[in-house]
């Protein structure tokens, strides 16, 4: 009988720290609802960075950092007209930016899906010879009929200093949506002031 007890008590305390590891995050960064599974038992908080604008875009960033310093951020830039998205350039722009980094030995790009969307991703080393990736999409990537090449104006960028089982269960399970899109069909009830 105490074999039993014992049996049960291992099995309910495998499934605790199963469902503890399989917990989906919902962050709001600007108007974006950002959702991800890490799939990971590490201790992580996820915060909305203040959204900052540039020129011709505004990035919404979403920063998660664990105990260990270990983090990724996703930031989402919003552009104020319709930008190239074609995959080639972003891979080059992309490539380019690790470099700026101080990072080295950047792989070429590979194809992927994230979020339902076409998607690529990058790896390279830091200068402790630590690996980092990156990963990039349009949320809103669409063919032009302007010549061969798709246009969009929202640019999703993940990057991670995260191991790489870590990073591909936020890529595989991340999805990215404008707000006011989740919210549609659903009212909304607004109270008015209160008065003194």
């Amino acid at each position: 009988m105490n074999l039993m007890r014992l049996l049960l008590a291992l099995f309910i305390m495998a499934m605790l720290s199963f469902s503890a590891s399989a917990a989906t995050e919902n962050a709001t960064t600007g108007p974006y609802m950002v959702s991800f599974d890490m799939n990971t038992t590490l201790n992580y908080t996820v915060q909305a960075i203040a959204p900052y604008a540039q020129e011709f875009r505004t990035a919404y960033p979403l920063l998660i950092e664990t105990d260990n310093n270990s983090r990724a951020q996703i930031t989402i830039f919003e552009y104020s007209k319709l930008m190239d998205s074609t995959p080639d350039l972003w891979q080059t722009i992309n490539a380019q930016g690790l470099s700026l980094l101080g990072l080295t030995n950047i792989t070429p790009a590979t194809e992927m899906t994230v979020d339902g969307k076409p998607a690529y991703g990058l790896s390279a080393r830091d200068s402790n010879n630590n690996s980092r990736y990156s990963a990039n999409y349009w949320l809103d990537s669409t063919d032009c009929n302007c010549g061969p090449v798709s246009v969009g104006k929202i640019n999703v960028v993940i990057f991670s200093a995260y191991p790489l089982n870590i990073t591909a269960s936020i890529l595989d399970s991340m999805h990215v949506e404008l707000i006011s899109q989740s919210m549609s069909g659903k009212s909304l009830t607004f109270a008015p002031p209160k008065t003194q």
